[in-house]
């Protein structure tokens, strides 16, 4: 299993290398949020659109959970999961967050991120969420 900080670092890496160089229109702009000591990473888009609309949403979202790369959230064109392994994090060592635990379960290149929930851990990973 690689090192979280290996993780941490490898994350940082693929996110800031996947911030588009320009955003139509140019009025949006996509901001990097890390916090290595909650291991939460992500990129936001915010701005304006016809200076009328406001928009702020997540891009990418990931965290770290039981030495596990959570991918929680991508909407996205990248493939995160690969953008990763090809930063050093081994596929087996991901879980698909984004997709229900049925689903995750039926691609063993993914960890499957079930054995956190079987040993009783569920409290701790709910205790990370706001509701």
């Amino acid at each position: 299993m690689v090192p979280i900080e290996i993780c941490q670092q490898a994350i940082i890496e693929t996110l800031l290398e996947s911030i588009p160089a320009n955003l139509i229109p140019n009025t949006l702009q996509v901001v990097p949020v890390f916090d290595r000591q909650s291991n939460r990473y992500q990129l936001l888009c915010q701005g304006w659109v016809k200076e009328e609309k406001r928009v702020f949403y997540p891009v990418i979202h990931i965290e770290i959970i039981h030495g596990k790369v959570w991918i929680q959230h991508n909407q996205s064109d990248l493939d995160i999961g690969e953008a990763l392994s090809n930063h050093g994090i081994p596929k087996s060592q991901m879980v698909l967050g984004l997709y229900p635990p049925s689903i995750r379960q039926l691609n063993p290149t993914y960890a499957s991120g079930t054995n956190e929930l079987d040993n009783g851990d569920i409290k701790s990973i709910e205790s990370r969420s706001c509701g």
